[in-house]
């Protein structure tokens, strides 16, 4: 995919000698990019995509659906994407669908997978042999497709077997381990012979969920939703987009909104909406604010302004519905005035790496104390920031977060940066333009 010799081997993080104050343009939200493509794929004749990101997961999701035989065609710098959806007909009758570590395709192309005449194995790299699908394959099962772990433990590599249909009727599936198990079932439903209802067992994160149902809305199914269970009529199919915007990246913003934040500066990521389909926007809405920062909604975009002391504030957050900021709370947590609480990301130990184990494995490099628990972590304000080099796990967002301490102390190396290029591939160059 050509991102892994575009940055050394670690990088210095220099920290800045004047507050941002200035406007960053981020690339397509990862989540809408890689919905967008199976809803459009599934669609009745072509779409255009304008705004996607290129990263690796959505070059992953993209060459995936061509060994399955749609038409793909995107822009050199991937922003634009053409399909040619073939309303729920798969042309090829068996792929070898290698799907590194991206979680989100393995999980979404299981299900479309179902769709298929023939057998498709999935697999990915050796940390995405470690994820759990087993809620998945039992959710597909139920709904009347041969779903497998070929090793039999629930994991990857996974094989499915279509007999060119899917039955549909209903499942109850535990998707607390990722809420993708429900998107993913959710978004074939309409394609199903029967109606599909999905019960769901247990907790999950409404507001991802939200993004898949709004868009299918926007697509032309309607879900119906009552408390934890979703009902999809059978007989609706997905309509074309000639001209369909993706939003910017919520995910990726957080860490911007955390600049302005740890250093009193203001940051304005463009196009931006309080009404996002991206839940993600809370970080800068509820939890930075209440940190003390001020956020407003402009014409432009969103616009995180750091507090006027210049000490945030310390808190408790449940951060189940927004579990993917997480690690950018935990990177800015040492510099606010009391301890930082975050609960209910006990699923993050199951994603690129255990998440919470390493995030409180590198704060503690720094000399930072940290509790560690089950389900989150407690992290105590730090007068002294040791230099350290920090290991990233592979993990894009544990590179992208840490790095955000360096921007405020000396001594910070950020250890095989490439992984950025997951999802945003520009990191780096996007960090140094805080400097301008």
């Amino acid at each position: 995919m050509g991102y892994a010799t575009m940055y050394p081997e670690s990088i210095t993080i220099k920290p800045l000698e004047n507050p941002p104050d200035l406007t960053v343009t981020l690339s397509g939200s990862k989540s809408i990019t890689n919905r967008a493509l199976i809803m459009a794929a599934l669609a009745d004749g072509q779409t255009t995509l304008y705004g996607a990101l290129k990263s690796e997961d959505t070059e992953v999701m993209q060459t995936a659906l061509q060994a399955l035989g749609i038409q793909i065609e995107s822009s050199d710098d991937g922003s634009t994407i053409i399909i040619g959806g073939l309303g729920g007909h798969i042309p090829e009758h068996s792929a070898q669908l290698n799907l590194a570590n991206s979680g989100t395709s393995i999980r979404f192309l299981s299900a479309l997978c179902g769709l298929g005449r023939g057998e498709f194995k999935l697999d990915g790299t050796e940390r995405m042999r470690m994820r759990p699908q087993a809620d998945l394959l039992s959710g597909l099962n139920q709904l009347g497709v041969d779903a497998e772990s070929v090793l039999g433990n629930g994991c990857p590599p996974l094989r499915v077997r279509g007999g060119g249909k899917v039955v549909g009727g209903v499942c109850r599936i535990n998707a607390e381990a990722s809420s993708q198990f429900l998107t993913a079932l959710l978004m074939i439903a309409p394609y199903a012979e029967n109606d599909v209802t999905v019960e769901v067992i247990g907790p999950f994160r409404p507001l991802y969920v939200a993004i898949t149902t709004e868009m299918m809305r926007q697509w032309g199914v309607t879900v119906e939703q009552s408390r934890s269970a979703f009902h999809v009529r059978a007989g609706q199919h997905y309509s074309s987009q000639s001209n369909y915007q993706i939003e910017p990246d919520a995910s990726a913003a957080s860490y911007f909104f955390a600049a302005a934040a740890l250093t009193g500066g203001s940051v304005v990521v463009k196009g931006l909406r309080e009404d996002s389909l991206q839940g993600d926007v809370l970080f800068a809405t509820r939890v930075l604010k209440e940190m003390g920062c001020v956020v407003e909604f402009t014409d432009n975009g969103i616009k995180v302004t750091g507090p006027k002391s210049g000490q945030l504030k310390g808190g408790k957050w449940d951060m189940s519905a927004i579990s993917d900021t997480s690690l950018t709370l935990a990177a800015i947590a040492p510099f606010a005035s009391e301890p930082t609480t975050v609960t209910g990301i006990a699923h993050a130990r199951l994603q690129e790496c255990d998440r919470i184990s390493a995030i409180c494995t590198e704060l503690s490099r720094l000399g930072v104390k940290v509790d560690e628990y089950d389900d989150g972590f407690r992290i105590w304000p730090c007068d002294q920031i040791q230099p350290a080099s920090l290991q990233t796990y592979k993990d894009h967002r544990m590179a992208m977060s840490l790095a955000l301490i360096g921007l405020k102390v000396e001594g910070i190396t950020i250890l095989n940066p490439d992984c950025v290029a997951k999802t945003v591939p520009n990191y780096w160059q996007l960090l140094e333009s805080l400097r301008s």
